[in-house]
């Protein structure tokens, strides 16, 4: 395990500060730039010492069943005290490599910082038995934390690891989905370029149109190649112009059988086509109301002059989508409240006749 010093020993530092009520802590472990001493000032932060000596490099590779100890020292290496100070010693277990890091604490021999031991408000020297006692609390606070810490690591890699695998997913899901698609968009470019060189024209996709071929679903492309040779056919006799444009409400693809090929079609690609019907009788709803406002008769010639396209077009979509504008009409009462009732390709499609001739 990889843990930083400053998500593992630091915070073991600072534990044991916390614990002793002291801030002289220091300690002598393994980084990836070699063994390092680092310590707390008296504002609780750790500092790094690159001074590490020989008996400290030592003392972590010395095997013992000892993980405790007390040692009394001189003033030299106390900050706090005039007089002796007793420094505990903790041996952790390193979780980057297979020796010990190195603990140390300096505290009062009588243990002051801790308010412990007063009698008469004098002081007393702590027992063998009260130092063994604090001295195996520390440890283990230590080791539980060291615990805490490995399973947030833990988890944060499961989550990295999470991240990444769904990246990969969704960069194979793309890789895949892509080839079809290609195939699919070179297919129905060739079937326009044989389509123009037969009418002397040129036809282009809209973006509607392409998304349309985008979310086309089925192993068997033949439908949408023969519902592009339909709409050419039909755009050549309305529009004389040396260039045009497919739409997608242009393309009518009809499948064998149809429902069973609109219940596999994915919800949202539904959805999509659904919204972008409203948003085709929004625009007729808008148009039939500038017409009104002009003074004008609300005919599908004045509308479509509104709209900036032929009748015809508005024509062949209600010849198209009659039905889906009927039901779509009948869930949402506002739509469309005015033009539904007067403007007769809409009229029509609400009351069904469309629907009635077709199927006539």
């Amino acid at each position: 395990m990889d843990l930083k010093r400053t998500t593992y020993t630091s915070e073991i530092m600072l534990l044991i500060a916390k614990t002793l009520s002291v801030h002289n802590v220091s300690c002598v472990h393994q980084t990836t730039n070699g063994i390092v001493k680092s310590w707390l000032d008296e504002n609780l932060q750790v500092h790094d010492d690159g001074k590490v000596s020989i008996d400290d490099v030592n003392r972590r590779k010395t095997p013992t069943t000892k993980r405790t100890s007390w040692e009394t020292t001189s003033n030299r290496d106390s900050m706090l005290f005039e007089d002796q100070s007793l420094t505990l010693c903790l041996r952790i277990p390193s979780p980057i490599d297979n020796q010990y890091d190195i603990y140390f604490a300096t505290i009062r021999p009588t243990l002051g910082s801790l308010s412990l031991m007063v009698s008469d408000h004098h002081e007393t020297q702590v027992s063998i038995r009260d130092k063994e006692i604090i001295a195996t609390i520390c440890y283990n606070s230590c080791m539980a934390l060291i615990s805490i810490l490995k399973q947030k690591d833990e988890k944060t890699q499961m989550l990295l690891d999470y991240i990444k695998h769904k990246d990969r997913t969704i960069s194979e899901l793309k890789r895949q989905n892509e080839i079809p698609f290609d195939r699919t968009m070179k297919l129905v470019r060739e079937k326009l370029f044989a389509l123009g060189r037969k009418y002397g024209k040129e036809f282009l996709l809209s973006k509607d149109a392409e998304a349309m071929v985008c979310e086309y679903v089925g192993a068997d492309i033949s439908p949408l190649l023969n519902a592009l040779e339909v709409a050419v056919s039909t755009k050549v006799d309305v529009y004389g112009n040396s260039q045009i444009t497919l739409n997608d409400d242009d393309i009518w693809i009809v499948h064998n059988n149809q429902a069973e090929t609109e219940s596999a079609r994915p919800e949202n690609v539904i959805e999509k086509r659904h919204a972008k019907y409203i948003a085709y009788l929004e625009r007729i709803e808008d148009a039939f109301v500038a017409t009104v406002e002009s003074g004008e008769r609300p005919t599908a010639v004045n509308v479509a002059k509104k709209l900036g396209i032929s009748s015809a077009s508005i024509t062949m979509w209600f010849n198209k989508h009659s039905e889906d504008a009927r039901r779509l009409c009948e869930e949402d009462v506002n739509l469309c409240k005015n033009s539904r009732l007067n403007f007769e390709p809409l009229k029509e499609a609400i009351a069904g006749r469309k629907n009635k001739s077709n199927t006539a």
